[in-house]
């Protein structure tokens, strides 16, 4: 179970890995300037104004980038523990065990949604 797990993260996070460079968006004179591209998820390029735009907007990059990764890993979770709970046949004990871990697994949830409208409130320049 280990090994399926660990072969559907290293396909997810390579996935990530591969994507971002086809995307620059950044031209040679902005990258010369101090701009950096942000392209992973927007496609854009984020240049320092002088008021602190560009770190709000990488740090948002961010944010949006941790909040799909929960999304697939609280999905991905959520499914191993329902198959889980479906093949545990009537045994009380790995009933119990699917049931924990669902459990912990909608708290990891609901902690990340706290977070989340945290730093929303945080960092008030951020997009929505």
């Amino acid at each position: 179970m280990k090994k399926i797990l660990t072969g559907i993260i290293t396909v997810i996070i390579s996935g990530f890995i591969s994507v971002a460079p086809a995307f620059a968006a950044c031209t040679e004179a902005e990258l010369k300037n101090g701009c950096v591209s942000t392209s992973i998820l927007e496609g854009g390029c984020s240049c320092d104004s002088g008021n602190g735009d560009s770190v709000i907007h990488i740090l948002d990059l961010v944010v949006d980038i941790m909040t799909i990764g929960i999304g697939i890993l609280g999905v991905i979770g959520i499914t191993i523990v329902g198959i889980q709970y479906l093949t545990a046949g009537g045994n009380e004990e790995k009933t119990r065990k699917a049931k924990r871990r669902m459990f912990e697994i909608v708290i990891g949830l609901v902690a990340y949604v706290v977070i989340y409208a945290f730093l929303k409130w945080l960092m008030p320049g951020m997009p929505n």
